[in-house]
């Protein structure tokens, strides 16, 4: 057990507690998910199975970017340490949602040989951040209501 030997020292050490955890943080996990992205996105085309189901493509960059905005969103309501990133949280994801979908259709489609960027799954990576940041919105609005 560590002992205090400055009250005040013990005093600033309670205060930094208790206003939770750093806004680092709660980026852990929309961090992750992005290197997950990134993983999937280096990934050669042909490891991927193939699906007789046409769109599912399109199915799966919206249902990736749904959990991205999510996360992420969370990530900007949880902090604490800067009040403007929590009051124009969607701002914030929205812009930086666009650019991992656009970073990851040009890698796609000019640095993969492999692969291929296309407009459809961008729409859909922009979709499933709308679907996300709304899911998450309205989850912080039924819970304030009750």
């Amino acid at each position: 057990m560590l002992a205090f030997t400055n009250p005040t020292l013990a005093t600033k050490s309670l205060i930094m507690r208790s206003k939770g955890a750093s806004a680092g943080f709660y980026f852990v996990l929309p961090l992750t998910w992005t290197f997950v992205i990134i993983g999937l996105m280096l990934g050669p085309g042909a490891a991927f199975p193939s699906s007789q189901i046409t769109g599912i493509t399109l199915v799966v960059h919206f249902v990736v970017f749904v959990i991205w905005a999510f996360l992420a969103d969370q990530a900007f309501y949880k902090q604490t340490q800067w009040p403007v990133l929590k009051f124009y949280r969607g701002f914030y994801v929205l812009v930086l949602g666009i650019i991992v979908v656009a970073g990851a259709e040009v890698i796609q489609g000019f640095l993969l040989w492999s692969r291929s960027a296309e407009l459809g799954d961008y729409i859909a990576g922009i979709l499933g951040l709308l679907g996300g940041l709304l899911i998450f919105e309205r989850l912080v609005l039924s819970a304030k209501s009750r």
